[in-house]
């Protein structure tokens, strides 16, 4: 699915939101609130529920917009596309058992593309593509099914995309005079697509905000009796969207695009100082899978305990050595090592002697290689709705191209056979497998998973693991070994901490970073575990899987929100795809961990109040 999150109050959660800066679409917001009472948001219906009139504008529009023709300097189109996702959310805010916000927004979100050129040589995939230079009109777009009205703003904004198609097209073919060119820039621009229709009758179920209300204040007063716990927020959003893309080429989808989205954090302060987080993000696509309170309280309470737990360990020291990671540590790994690296990007062209940043995939020379033990398999399953009669949020009918997934085998036998792919061809690929579910850079989409399987072939209980685990460091006379139960991903850390694990990892190795553990354990020769803080990964990479030791039996299913952004930042997304990993637990052979650098906070000088 292709939702898009409207930035509004995750500043609640004291995290700076830069929604729309991976995006390059227009998008108005209507704050219909806040109001802790008020119309259910299905009284906000639409003129024409079904949107066939914003399909019968975006055809006919693209009857006229395909008839257009470049003369003289102008390069003319090959290619259009209409995409327009409709979003209704709702979206509330609790903490300490009080309602912080509660609000409900109306958006649509346009994607007009025009290529110029052909599918092989077009205007994307230069370091300057999207850029223009000239002046627009106002793309104002309508919120309701104006047949006239979105007629103008798809004219306009056709008319836009083709003005910066023209203006990177020059520019791409200057840079191509003089700019040393790879292999990888002779690949056609774009692969061709047969076309597909599929027009779903999408209709959403009532939200009555006084029953949310509640119940997320009923969650949050979790924490009002937990005094380590300084500081907490339970957020949650209903995002209702249905998603239309009309091309040039014949196709037509429309599908519902939905996110049910709870993310929560707590926070304390470490004698010393540290300031110590965890939290818990809860998607599911279907609202009426939404776990109740109950579980939800449960979840809530573990949250607090680790915070508890947290403020009193001691702080953790550098250490290379095994290291077992308990199921829901290795997904959350997996998720990033792997997930992030099956999607190879194309380097952009640009001029010579111009640094450009850009971090390649770590398997892009690595087709046909081991990257894994020989006892693992990977797929990515897009189509998949359960595993071991639990839900899947990973599927999705079509990707941002509007290409149905394909279920993809990654890894064979611990060797690397395949990449996530889009419409941009890349290196060793010879056709895309629909999963184009992020935008990217250069006028280009972004690959990602849906729903991936890892699977060992070979494995023992956790119990013999850690006795493994164990083992090892008696052979190698280590004092103790580390066992991680948690990682910081999606991310609960602030800005200030983010930068700084940023910036060291790029002066350590060019490689994307790993989130850092939260609950992470020294295990000591007689078994006995002690929980350490203020750890962090040192130079963690694919490279490190090829030195599994051992699988669990024990498998979980990690699902996460995947926006792109660092650690999965929550509010630094766009386009937003929902995501589930099934994973066993794993113990690494060499992970070497080092001591975070102390970040100034300024410590509460007058005491807390008794909150329960």
């Amino acid at each position: 699915m292709n939702r898009i999150l409207f930035a509004s109050s995750l500043a609640v959660l004291a995290l700076t939101s830069s929604a729309f800066a991976q995006t390059r679409t227009q998008t108005r917001v209507v704050v219909t609130g806040p109001s802790a009472k008020g119309p259910s948001l299905s009284t906000y219906s639409q003129t024409n529920p079904d949107g066939e009139i914003t399909i019968r504008a975006m055809r006919d529009e693209m009857k006229r917009a395909q008839k257009l023709k470049g003369n003289g300097a102008l390069e003319s189109p090959y290619l259009i596309s209409y995409g327009i996702m409709d979003t209704e959310t709702y979206h509330v805010v609790a903490s300490l058992g009080s309602l912080i916000q509660a609000t409900r927004f109306k958006g649509r979100v346009p994607n007009i593309e025009v290529r110029v050129g052909s599918y092989d040589l077009d205007h994307t995939g230069h370091v300057f593509t999207g850029n223009y230079t000239g002046t627009g009109y106002n793309e104002a777009w309508p919120l309701d099914d104006n047949y006239a009205a979105l007629r103008s703003s798809l004219w306009l904004s056709t008319d836009r995309s083709y003005k910066t198609a023209v203006e990177s097209m020059s520019r791409k073919r200057a840079t191509m005079l003089t700019a040393i060119q790879t292999k990888d820039d002779h690949l056609p621009s774009y692969w061709r697509a047969n076309p597909v229709t599929r027009i779903d009758k999408v209709s959403h179920p009532e939200v009555r905000d006084e029953e949310w209300n509640r119940r997320m204040t009923n969650v949050s007063s979790v924490f009002k009796t937990y005094p380590e716990v300084v500081k907490s927020v339970v957020d949650f959003r209903i995002i209702q969207g249905t998603s239309v893309l009309l091309n040039s080429e014949g196709t037509t989808v429309r599908y519902a695009d939905n996110l049910n989205w709870l993310t929560s954090k707590a926070e304390g302060f470490a004698p010393d100082g540290m300031l110590v987080h965890d939290g818990l993000a809860v998607p599911t696509f279907d609202l009426d899978k939404f776990p109740t309170d109950d579980p939800l309280r449960r979840d809530m309470t573990q949250i607090a305990e680790n915070v508890r737990a947290l403020v009193k360990a001691p702080a953790g020291e550098g250490y290379s050595g095994p290291v077992l990671f308990e199921p829901w540590a290795a997904a959350q790994l997996l998720a990033q090592l792997l997930g992030d690296n099956f999607e190879v990007p194309r380097r952009p062209l640009t001029d010579p002697g111009r640094n450009i940043p850009f971090l390649p995939s770590e398997f892009e020379n690595k087709l046909g290689a081991r990257i894994l033990p020989e006892w693992i398999d990977v797929v990515d399953d897009p189509h998949a709705t359960e595993w071991n009669g639990q839900p899947l949020i990973g599927f999705y009918p079509f990707d941002l191209e509007g290409i149905p997934p394909v279920t993809t085998t990654l890894v064979e036998k611990g060797v690397l056979k395949n990449f996530l792919t889009t419409r941009q061809p890349v290196k060793g690929m010879a056709e895309n497998n629909g999963h184009a579910r992020l935008y990217g850079q250069y006028g280009t989409r972004t690959a990602a998973i849906g729903n991936m399987f890892v699977k060992a072939n070979q494995t023992s209980s956790l119990a013999e693991l850690k006795s493994r685990l164990i083992e090892e460091i008696r052979r190698r006379n280590k004092p103790y070994g580390m066992l991680v139960r948690k990682l910081d991903f999606p991310t609960t850390a602030g800005v200030t901490e983010l930068q700084q694990l940023a910036s060291d990892n790029q002066q350590v190795v060019a490689t994307k970073p790993v989130s850092p553990p939260v609950m992470v354990y020294k295990v000591y020769a007689d078994g006995r575990e002690e929980l350490v803080r203020n750890l962090r990964f040192r130079g963690l990479n694919t490279r490190a899987l090829q030195g599994i030791l051992g699988a669990s039996s024990e498998q979980v299913r990690f699902d996460f929100v995947n926006n792109g952004a660092l650690f999965d930042f929550p509010a630094a997304g766009g386009y937003l795809a929902l995501t589930s990993v099934v994973s066993p637990g794993i113990l690494l052979d060499e992970v070497e961990f080092e001591r975070q650098p102390e970040i100034a906070n300024s410590m509460p000088i007058v005491p807390a109040p008794a909150l329960d």
